[in-house]
């Protein structure tokens, strides 16, 4: 199943900014500064992650920003990590991408506001406008941006290439069968795309080329698509989800298969954050295996890597190279 046959299936989007108490926004809306962000919640706590590229050609103020925000220096970028203490409007993040077929594109702060970019099935538009209406702010700290009605995965990826350039990597790690992600996609025919929702476990989007008959641990989103929605809990895939997290890896778009015993995943992460990705999933051993990660794959973002071309002159055979 090719990625081009499921471009069109979750392609309304909407997308939201909030305003708060963040010195990290302040700064970002004073001197226009732009970054993607991950949003980490441990307990009632909230921290925005920041990864940012090292440019030779900054101003003083963005100069100054990894220091004032006590940046770790990563080689050729700064991570910064920046409690939010008085910032209620976050929550409504959460909220938003518990509905059933939101998919998380894309968390960034610029001018001085957060911005939540999510697609969504279209079945679900009156529920998500229900709920932006429900949420909207009196005092402006929650704006809509705008709602797209048609917004492909495809239109997304190069919007964000033409921003900061992004790297396609593919990988394969050891399949477990424990879950209903991972049962679904053995028995063939189906892709699966990440959602990026809180939890202990994954949540995905199964697209399948048949309805699914055994739906005990299966949301349907939509029988007309064959779009379902589960969950999934690789342990291996749950490491690198966490290790991603904690280093601010921004992953714009996640797909499953499985081929020849493997779960194939495969990604598209800003370039300059490539290499520290793949030394990540390197070092991560299971159950006596050194090396359970094989990278397959990696190159410069391309449309033809959606539409298909890419897709049969690099096809998904085999595992891939051992990280070492």
């Amino acid at each position: 199943m090719r990625w081009s046959e499921i471009d069109d299936v979750i392609s309304s989007r909407c997308i939201i900014s909030i305003s708060g108490d963040s010195p990290l926004l302040e700064y970002s809306g004073r001197h226009e500064i732009y970054a993607p962000i991950i949003a980490r919640k441990v307990g009632d706590s909230m921290t925005l992650i920041v990864s940012m590229k090292k440019n030779e050609n900054v101003d003083k103020f963005t100069a100054l920003f990894p220091r004032i925000f006590h940046a770790e220096d990563k080689g050729n970028s700064w991570l910064i990590k920046s409690p939010l203490k008085l910032f209620p409007e976050i929550s409504i993040i959460d909220d938003l991408i518990k509905i059933p077929s939101v998919i998380m594109q894309h968390l960034y702060m610029k001018n001085g506001k957060l911005f939540i970019d999510i697609r969504f099935h279209e079945s679900r538009t009156k529920e998500i406008s229900n709920f932006i209406v429900d949420h909207l702010a009196d005092d402006g700290k929650i704006v809509l941006e705008s709602l797209i009605p048609r917004s492909s995965v495809i239109s997304f990826l190069t919007e964000m290439n033409s921003m900061v350039p992004i790297t396609f990597i593919s990988y394969s790690v050891p399949l477990f069968n424990a879950d209903p992600i991972e049962r679904m996609l053995s028995s063939g025919n189906s892709i699966a795309e990440i959602e990026k929702k809180p939890g202990p476990n994954y949540w995905a989007l199964i697209f399948s080329k048949s309805p699914i008959t055994r739906q005990d641990d299966f949301i349907t989103i939509s029988k007309e698509d064959n779009l379902y929605e589960t969950w999934g809990n690789n342990p291996i895939l749950q490491e690198i989800r966490n290790m991603g997290n904690d280093n601010s890896i921004f992953r714009l778009v996640h797909f499953l298969e499985v081929n020849e015993g493997r779960l194939i995943v495969s990604t598209f992460i800003p370039t300059f954050q490539t290499m520290e990705f793949i030394r990540l999933i390197s070092k991560i051993g299971f159950n006596g295996e050194k090396h359970p990660v094989k990278l397959r794959s990696f190159r410069s973002y391309g449309e033809d890597l959606i539409n298909g071309s890419a897709l049969e002159k690099y096809p998904f055979r085999g595992g891939g190279i051992a990280l070492k």
